[in-house]
């Protein structure tokens, strides 16, 4: 009877691990498609989208490694094997992604369908000319207008030379000047079409624009204007409303004022320029650069004229011009009061104020003592140097502070660079930071012991030290260096020792637990219901259990794996197996406990 109960709890197992095993959604997550704009994941998008346009197709909620195949109305798309996916050329349906990963399970998860569907662009007829309407040079215009069909309520927006006409919004749009022209159409959806480039030359007036050489000049200087050139226009330049003479599409001025011109086309048309204002520059406005006021003995301390539009310079020591000194920058070695007189790009002329240069003594740089670290597991210390505003360098050194753990074991270099204005004020000291090799802990080889007894262990490193095991089960003194250990099960210990220095050292060690098996010396397959199977005890606590029997030439004529394996029943493919003794090997788990020894089957 309880062999028959044996073997139908077997199929049973078996029966329900094979069931698990099927339900891949016990172990993988349905994935999940969000709809974004191309290249940006994060802006989600709709799922209707403009005709020639492009929508990217979002991969979530899956299992990392896992293969993944697009689908389009239920059929994979081509080399669709990413977790993005953009969809092209109007291809509208529905959406689908399988996900399979053959280490979690066998079959694909397949997402929700996502609904991808396409707005067709509005329509534009042929732009209309309506011929020239108004007074010519005065208020004449050419009035465009287009037709276009839609979804939806459409709005337009007029272009010239490709560029959006302010204001331009409607189905026409009255030119004025000659250029090249188009209208842009969108619907409500944001689809938009645009037509084709038309170049229109209305009756209008010429063109007036006023452009000047420079906006302003020096005393005894003069300024060119310009006016938009036309071969067989006529000019009429005026300063401050009133006539100064000038035919041509440039004149010469030596007076500040407001200057406007009067151009004049072979059809009588005219127009009358935007006023440009033209003023007399001020003196150059700049100053005297200099990393300071301080030169350092036996150094050289570089002065700049600093300014815009400055050309030519002078220098002066002391109220007196220095020969040959007439670049930007003077380099100055000797002290005294210093000036610079500068010549701008238009030839204004100014000087400006002194600068009274002094000597210095060179800095020391020293760096604050650093303590020693034992072990890289303390954490970073501040540095700190004098003069301030140095840069700390070297290896673990970030941010200012030593870190030992970024450095290591060994000796390090420390050093601290002062960059100051002058070559006088840089400095750098070092300083050396010794990080030494924590005392090993070692708490030996792993262990095996029987259910319920107690292993000691010894972490102890010296005077000064904490120490914290962990985890804290079976553990009887958890802040001790000694221990005693009774563990319920095979269970892995850390324990972190802590002293002087920040030192810190740690250990791991493996306790497993056998709760032992029963193993028969003997057994009588001889089918009278008692003793038929070699039937092991205790071997439920080990479900990774391997067992392998061997006749006398070390041939395995058994082998199973697991606590609820199907005993050995002294028959080979269905054979009896001869009476005698055959050696056997338990492992109770991968590199686990081993048992061997002999069983004897009778009859």
């Amino acid at each position: 009877m309880l062999k028959y109960f044996l073997i139908v709890c077997f199929f049973l197992l078996i029966k329900q691990v094979h069931a698990q095993g099927n339900d891949c959604n016990s172990v993988l997550n349905k994935p999940e498609i969000s709809v974004s704009k191309v290249g940006r994941p994060a802006l989600t998008a709709r799922t209707a989208v403009c005709q020639d346009s492009l929508v990217q197709l979002n991969l979530r909620n899956y299992k990392k490694g896992s293969v993944v195949q697009w689908k389009l109305n239920n059929t994979d798309i081509p080399n669709a094997n990413d977790t993005l996916f953009v969809v092209r050329n109007n291809q509208t349906g529905l959406y689908t992604c399988s996900v399979k990963n053959n280490v979690l399970c066998t079959n694909p998860i397949v997402s929700d369908p996502m609904a991808i569907s396409m707005i067709p662009k509005p329509i534009i007829g042929q732009v209309m000319r309506g011929g020239f309407v108004g007074t010519p040079c005065v208020d004449g215009y050419e009035r465009l207008t287009v037709n276009a069909t839609g979804n939806s309520s459409l709005s337009y927006q007029w272009l010239s030379e490709n560029r959006p006409i302010e204001r331009a919004n409607s189905t026409s749009f009255d030119v004025v000047e000659t250029g090249v022209y188009a209208v842009r159409v969108t619907d409500s959806d944001g689809c938009a079409a645009s037509s084709g480039n038309l170049t229109v030359i209305p009756a209008t007036p010429p063109k007036a624009e006023l452009s000047a050489s420079k906006g302003g000049f020096c005393e005894g200087e003069n300024v060119t204007l310009f006016s938009t050139r036309g071969r067989t226009n006529v000019y009429q330049w005026m300063r401050d409303g009133q006539p100064i003479g000038g035919i041509k599409d440039t004149i010469i001025i030596a007076q500040a004022g407001v200057y406007t011109v009067k151009v004049t086309a072979p059809n009588s048309c005219t127009t009358t320029s935007l006023p440009i204002t033209v003023v007399r520059y001020p003196d150059p406005m700049f100053t005297i650069e200099s990393p300071g006021d301080q030169l350092c003995r036996g150094a050289v301390l570089p002065l700049t004229a600093k300014g815009a539009n400055l050309k030519k310079f002078q220098w002066s020591l002391n109220g007196q011009p220095i020969t040959g000194a007439t670049d930007k920058v003077l380099n100055v070695n000797r002290i005294g009061t210093y000036s610079v007189a500068v010549i701008d790009s238009n030839g204004c002329k100014a000087t400006s104020k002194e600068l009274v240069i002094k000597e210095v003594d060179k800095i020391t740089v020293r760096i604050d003592s650093v303590p020693d670290f034992c072990g890289v597991m303390g954490g970073p210390i501040p540095l700190r140097g004098t003069p301030l505003g140095g840069i700390f360098s070297g290896l673990g050194v970030i941010n200012g502070m030593f870190d030992p753990k970024s450095a290591g074991i060994g000796q390090h270099r420390v050093t601290y660079k002062v960059q100051g204005t002058l070559e006088c004020l840089n400095g750098e000291a070092q300083r050396t930071i010794t990080v030494s090799n924590p005392p090993a802990l070692n708490l030996g080889e792993d262990k095996v012991i029987f259910k319920g007894a107690s292993v000691t262990l010894n972490a102890e490193l010296g005077v000064g030290y904490t120490y914290q095991w962990s985890p804290i089960a079976g553990v009887e003194s958890p802040g001790l260096s000694k221990t005693v250990i009774t563990p319920e099960r095979t269970t892995t210990y850390h324990v972190i020792a802590r002293g002087p220095k920040e030192c810190l050292a740690e250990d791991s060690i493996t306790i497993r637990v056998f709760s032992g098996v029963y193993v028969p010396e003997v057994f009588t397959p001889n089918g009278d219901g008692q003793n038929d199977t070699w039937e092991l005890k205790g071997l439920e606590e080990y479900p990774e259990a391997e067992i392998t029997i061997m006749n006398r030439w070390g041939q395995a004529i058994f082998s199973g794996k697991g606590a609820a394996q199907k005993p050995f029943d002294g028959t080979l493919n269905g054979e009896a197996l001869p009476v005698g003794e055959y050696a056997y090997v338990i492992r109770t788990e991968p590199n686990g406990h081993v048992l061997s020894g002999k069983v004897l089957l009778l009859r």
